[in-house]
């Protein structure tokens, strides 16, 4: 905007204007929430190549009425699991059952299901109750897409055809995050994403085909729009790839009618572009990075450096974006980069293409085996190199804006051989502030049906976490099992990688059932964990577990124990335990002049033992027992230890009613303040370390 003001063009500044105008109606329809409710017999218009099944549960994009959902149905039986497993799929059902509002994240930091969804224009989801399917005899591109999908699985193998359908067509099954898992780490990752690499090799290889039939220019512009806009539907319509085919249009039409266009101003047009047709793009994490590294690409190709060392300024500029989307920075992201990358772009992209056209076309068997062969073989290097990210945590919004800021002055000075050290350095301490926060926590983070509580001292003097969530399993035929999945891996770990905890100092599990220590041991391998503690005799039924660790201290507490350095946690109970809901670690601990008692599932008598033991306990905040049920929280303990929060660790619409309403009526009676999971996502409580003023947040304002 700043450069059309700068530019005093009239005409440029009206038509900005006046698509301004159709711009704002277009985001507050985009923004508009629809009330949720029942629905009865909808004809819903489904795109097929959306359809995914994961054990018993169906998930779908679908249409009603010009609006867009996403579907979520538990399937009845086998048979009908298999309708939604053969070659052609119904692109169309009569659907019953109720419209549901996203929702924000319910972790700090964590994944706003809102924002991304409404940012790819849906309106609601459908929790389906009825879903009967048919065959509409019109088809259109995601059918096509879906046909695709189909003929690679039947063609190759499930590794194989995994990667041909993420490099070609840019779907990824459920088994490819576990196939590029290594990728991940070592940020590779990016390789897979369709983006400008792939555009420019589609369109770029079709327009010297055109040219070589010899059409003139105008004729190739035409044809590769038409290309381009299908090219977008068959690849899945990524913001990347959408992204990618403008931008290849734009410059095409420059060069085609001699218009002299700056590269800036191309990018400009294209976001422009972008903008009118998605309102909300900037709420997708995939759009803002893609925007963003094609804007650096931009300005890093004006500099007279080799390609190595652009390379190498391309992955340290692109910290501040890679920070405030995933709070880590992979180190030798860029030397693995570097070495791929040529064999990806000569190697990978073409014989992909080729088996996919392998597909339709008879093509030698060892380029499958080949190519087969190469995955696995970078699959098993890359993952026997152990070495962790460097974990920042995540920056304000303010200090990233400040820190793209310091970048683009960076590169500027750059280009005109300006010491840029004194900007580099700002960068270097805003991003050091952000890892050593002055700010300290305790979060009751929201894991669902379970616990899992983090404390955090300022400036990362000591970090807690206690217990660690997880699922409860439930018996289920073969066909319904759904695909293994670690909780911690969407609502714990990326909240500890967004405050810049790397290391977890005192672990400690209140007793063994699942909900609160079943993602132990994956917590263990995903975070290094210095001590874990355990109830005194509880670890007999985890020896097997035990064994396994590497590089954590165990540690057994009973009544009377203290645990931590800077900050003092008292155990008050077990003496003993049996891994129990009655044998659960109570600890007691304040800061910033606020006291704090975790009770885990202890049960009313195990409270009476406790008040027995600590006669003149008092507190500020309680996490209430066993998550607000019946068995917990008596009156006497209300009555005794005068608590002015209770913090109620359930999940969202938990089979087990938690928490009662005979809870909550008592915790009214003593007028503490409730505060529930379920309702409000993470509870917290933040301080400063400098001025002392401390506050109780929460994600989600639920209004009853």
């Amino acid at each position: 905007m700043i450069r059309i003001v700068c530019m005093k063009n009239q005409k440029l500044l009206l038509l900005v204007f006046l698509c301004s105008l159709f711009l704002v109606p277009r985001t507050y329809s985009y923004m508009q929430l629809t009330e949720e409710g029942k629905i009865a017999n909808q004809t819903l218009t489904i795109q097929t190549d959306s359809i995914t099944v994961d054990g018993n549960l169906l998930k779908l994009t679908g249409k009603i009425k010009h609006k867009k959902y996403l579907v979520y149905y538990s399937l009845k039986s086998p048979a009908e699991k298999q309708i939604w497993q053969r070659k052609k799929l119904p692109n169309a059902a009569v659907i019953s059952g109720e419209t549901i509002n996203f929702t924000n994240a319910r972790n700090l930091n964590g994944f706003d299901e809102k924002k991304y969804y409404q940012s790819l224009g849906f309106s609601q989801k459908i929790r389906g109750e009825s879903l009967k399917p048919f065959r509409q005899k019109k088809a259109g591109l995601t059918d096509l897409r879906q046909q695709l999908i189909w003929k690679i699985d039947q063609r190759y193998n499930k590794r194989l055809s995994s990667y041909v359908k993420a490099i070609v067509i840019g779907y990824k099954d459920a088994q490819f995050a576990e196939y590029t898992a290594a990728y991940k780490t070592t940020g590779l990752l990016h390789l897979f994403t369709l983006s400008g690499l792939h555009i420019q090799f589609y369109l770029g290889g079709l327009h010297l085909l055109l040219k070589r039939i010899g059409l003139t220019r105008k004729v190739r512009l035409n044809l590769l729009s038409v290309l381009g806009i299908c090219l977008i539907y068959l690849t899945g319509a990524s913001f990347s790839t959408i992204r990618a085919v403008v931008s290849f249009l734009i410059a095409f039409v420059c060069v085609t009618y001699d218009i002299a266009l700056a590269k800036l101003d191309q990018w400009s047009l294209m976001l422009f572009v972008m903008i009118i047709c998605f309102p909300l793009i900037f709420w997708s994490v995939g759009a803002q990075l893609s925007l963003y590294f094609a804007l650096l690409l931009l300005y890093i190709r004006d500099l007279q450096f080799k390609n190595w060392q652009q390379m190498g300024l391309f992955s340290l500029l692109s910290l501040p974006i890679l920070l405030f989307s995933f709070s880590e920075w992979t180190i030798l992201g860029v030397f693995f980069t570097l070495l791929l990358f040529p064999l990806f772009e000569w190697g990978v992209l073409p014989g992909c293409l080729l088996l996919f056209l392998g597909c339709f076309l008879p093509i030698p068997q060892f380029l499958s085996s080949l190519l087969n062969n190469f995955f696995q073989l970078i699959e098993n290097g890359l993952g026997h190199l152990d070495f962790s990210n460097l974990v920042i945590g995540r920056p304000t919004f303010i200090v990233f804006l400040v820190l793209v800021f310091l970048i683009l002055l960076s590169i500027d000075r750059l280009k005109y051989r300006q010491n840029c050290y004194w900007l580099i350095s700002s960068a270097v301490l805003l991003v050091a502030a952000t890892s050593f926060s002055a700010n300290g926590i305790v979060a009751f983070i929201d894991v669902g049906q379970g616990d899992s509580i983090l404390i955090k001292l300022p400036f990362k003097q000591e970090t807690f976490l206690i217990d660690t969530g997880g699922r409860l399993m439930f018996k289920q035929k073969k066909w319904q099992v759904r695909q293994e999945k670690q909780l911690s891996d969407y609502q714990l770990l990326p909240l500890l990688k967004s405050l810049g905890i790397s290391r977890i100092d005192h672990l400690v599990i209140t007793h063994n059932d699942a909900d609160h220590m079943g993602e132990l041991m994956h917590v263990l391998k995903k975070i290094k964990v210095k001590t874990l503690y355990l109830a005194e005799g509880s670890q007999t039924e985890l020896k097997k577990d035990l064994e396994l660790l590497k590089g954590t201290s165990i540690q057994l507490v009973k009544s009377s124990d203290t645990i931590g350095k800077r900050l003092k946690v008292k155990i008050l109970s077990p003496e003993q335990s049996r891994g129990e809901n009655n044998d659960s670690v109570v600890a007691y601990f304040r800061v910033n002049r606020q006291r704090f008692l975790l009770t885990g599932d202890l049960e009313v008598s195990g409270e009476k033992n406790l008040l027995k033991n600590y006669p003149q306990l008092k507190t500020d905040f309680l996490k209430i027992g066993h998550h607000g049920s019946n068995t917990s929280t008596s009156e006497v303990l209300l009555k005794k230890i005068r608590p002015k929060y209770g913090i109620i660790s359930a999940g969202e619409n938990n089979r087990y009613g938690h928490p009662t309403k005979e809870t909550l009526a008592k915790l009214k009676k003593y007028r503490v303040k409730i505060f529930r999971t379920d309702q409000q996502g993470m509870i917290y409580y933040e301080w400063s370390a400098i001025t002392k003023i401390g506050k109780t947040k929460v994600l989600i304002d639920f209004i009853e």
